[in-house]
């Protein structure tokens, strides 16, 4: 291959959109590191590749050129994969990906395990990164995109990180106005007890008043309900609003949740 640019050229008609720092010392063995650097700025500035992190290099098709950029889901599968990083996308994004059209995010939300990353933010495009301790893969669909594949939390999941993570994807009543789109896509009665290890028991306390009162989804609520039941779960009272204050708050008794917090549906 003559150039790295001819040699970039090559990738996308064969559906490769990425490529690494080691792959292209492999390809110019030859070549300077210096030199190799400036080619590859070259081409960040004319518009051809971005670099979403260090040493890992994503095609721009020609549809993305005035942007500059393109979507998550051209690279993220692959970027993961070179960090050897288990994730999927979650919460805002993931509803997306199952149908709630009215919340398409502006940010790409991602779970991971530790150690943390930096998000990434820029006038174009932002990935913010999520953590829990072990990523639950049994509860993972592998969506296929136009370059590949994508981890995407199932509709259960989303529904729990939604209301697990409240304050970081907005509030309590965002998540609710999630739950109200992605409710139809959702079948708790599908899964095992062993789906309670997702997250701690208030937050299912929290998501069966959410489904039950406010969005009046019963028979979901019941199948929630009936999963802290086949587990042997033991309800502690917990507010509504993690975080805030529910002295005097009145009480779901069924639930045992403070109501701390009023929850004013979004318009869909």
């Amino acid at each position: 291959m003559d150039s790295i640019a001819d040699w970039i050229d090559t990738k996308p008609p064969r559906g490769k959109y990425t490529f690494t720092r080691e792959e292209v010392v492999m390809a110019f063995p030859l070549m300077k590191p210096k030199v190799m650097s400036t080619t590859l700025s070259r081409e960040v500035n004319k518009g051809r590749i971005m670099i979403p992190i260090q040493g890992f290099y994503v095609i721009i098709p020609e549809e993305y050129a005035l942007r500059g950029v393109v979507p998550q889901s051209f690279y993220l599968d692959d970027m993961m994969r070179h960090l050897g990083r288990r994730y999927y996308v979650s919460m805002l994004s993931a509803a997306s990906y199952h149908g709630a059209s009215h919340q398409v995010p502006m940010t790409c939300c991602v779970m991971l395990e530790p150690p943390t990353m930096r998000g990434k933010n820029t006038q174009k495009y932002s990935t913010r990164f999520y953590y829990r301790s072990e990523i639950p893969m049994e509860y993972v669909e592998r969506r296929q995109t136009r370059t590949g594949y994508i981890n995407v939390s199932c509709p259960e999941l989303t529904a729990v990180d939604m209301v697990t993570y409240q304050e970081r994807s907005g509030s309590i009543t965002r998540a609710a106005t999630v739950l109200a789109e992605l409710v139809e896509k959702t079948d708790f009665g599908r899964l095992r007890p062993d789906f309670l290890k997702v997250a701690p028991v208030a937050c299912f306390q929290r998501l069966g008043y959410i489904l039950e009162v406010v969005l009046e989804q019963r028979q979901t609520a019941e199948a929630v309900f009936g999963l802290l039941k086949q587990a042997g779960v033991r309800m502690q009272a917990t507010a509504l609003k993690a975080g805030k204050d529910a002295t005097g708050s009145e009480m779901n008794r069924r639930w045992k949740i403070w109501i701390n917090e009023k929850i004013e549906m979004d318009e869909l």
